[in-house]
């Protein structure tokens, strides 16, 4: 508060009063200043909630949270210079809240002995302010060592952009803390070693940022169930297998495989086929998937080798997309607006442009009211059958 207020006060005394008479008042005020927060400080105990609401931009809940790495502090003057300096060097301000919030002890943190010489690594690594600004909301902890620094030129060569970069870094924080001599470059060593590109090596890698974090024997086992899958090295989608499979963890392949293959109604073979061509599904939620399968099976009348050849069906919403889509699709075979053979994966595979052309534009007039039917039903009005 005294330093906003500060701040607003003194240009304008500057701009009134001779240059002497400004600077004399210019210390008066700072020794005011600095009396007035000894007192205040004094007088009442640094409480970090408070701190952490009025002074940082927490909420209430966030600073509860947060509050307890601050307990031992006495004052406000240490986080006070830390928000300063990151004021001062263009950090934004709900930036800074975002790395508070995950690491509240970045506000203990001595500014000349850690927060500059950390900030200038960044920088010679080619970090721009605004990069670091979002850097710190996912990663406040890069302050912390040096070393986790260090580190970031190799991501950046690896993915080709910052961007890239945060978006691995917020999906795994770990990355950082692994050692690249003994954990992620022999990880990459092994994958070219199983007919992986470094192009999708980096792909992988952006998809499931862990799997290149795991211990190299990790790496390996993960590997072994994708060829117990029976998913080919040179498949295009053997990559999205080993993402799954990191995902979820080679000892819940094994439960993941028998809950398939009991919804889906299959051989495990079957389910490979399935798995093969949408190895997502090895991580999708099983209640959700029990709901599409039953919907596929009992409402549209779906069998099970239909699904298993055409597994992007598990993959769509079923409220938002699947349900929609049938409707339209039941509606219009009903007034022989359509062929009966018009195959639902085709429907609704078109994209969401495509669609409209072809199953609503042609029929506002013989059918008034379909396309509001339709918005609805992707809002979770389904109509009744």
């Amino acid at each position: 508060m005294m330093l906003r207020l500060r701040s607003h006060l003194l240009p304008a005394v500057r701009a009134a009063w001779p240059l002497h008479a400004a600077s004399s008042l210019h210390h008066l005020v700072l020794y005011s200043t600095a009396a007035a927060a000894t007192a205040a400080e004094a007088a009442a105990p640094f409480v970090a909630e408070e701190y952490l609401v009025t002074t940082c931009g927490l909420t209430p809940e966030q600073a509860l949270r947060s509050a307890k790495p601050l307990a031992h502090l006495k004052s406000s003057s240490k986080p006070d210079a830390v928000l300063a300096f990151f004021a001062e060097i263009g950090i934004h301000e709900a930036d800074l809240a975002a790395a508070i919030t995950r690491n509240p002890r970045l506000l203990c943190l001595k500014v000349d002995e850690t927060l500059t010489p950390r900030i200038g690594m960044l920088r010679d690594i080619g970090l721009s302010t605004p990069q670091i600004s979002r850097l710190i909301t996912v990663a406040p902890l890069i302050f912390s060592n040096p070393t986790k620094i260090s580190r970031l030129p190799f991501y950046l060569s690896l993915l080709g952009s910052y961007d890239k970069v945060h978006t691995a870094l917020r999906r795994n924080l770990l990355l950082l803390s692994r050692s690249l001599e003994s954990v992620v470059e022999p990880n990459m060593a092994f994958l070219r070693h199983c007919g992986l590109t470094d192009c999708e090596i980096a792909k992988l890698f952006l998809a499931s940022p862990r799997t290149l974090a795991l211990e190299p024997e990790a790496v390996k086992e993960i590997v072994v169930c994708a060829d117990m899958l029976g998913v080919p090295r040179n498949s295009r989608m053997f990559k999205g297998v080993l993402s799954a499979i990191s995902s979820i963890t080679p000892r819940r392949v094994g439960a993941k495989l028998d809950f398939l293959k009991k919804a889906l109604g299959c051989s495990e073979a079957e389910v490979g086929i399935a798995i093969g061509k949408l190895p997502s599904i090895l991580a999708s939620a099983e209640d959700r998937l029990s709901r599409t399968v039953e919907f596929l099976k009992m409402e549209v009348g779906l069998n099970a080798a239909y699904i298993v050849h055409r597994p992007a069906l598990l993959g769509y919403s079923l409220k938002k997309r699947l349900m929609p889509r049938y409707y339209v699709l039941k509606v219009l075979k009903e007034k022989g607006l359509v062929k009966e053979n018009v195959d639902l994966y085709g429907v609704v595979c078109k994209i969401e442009k495509k669609f409209v052309e072809r199953f609503l534009d042609p029929h506002k007039e013989s059918v008034p009211g379909l396309a509001d039917a339709y918005a609805a039903a992707c809002a979770g009005q389904v109509p009744p059958a």
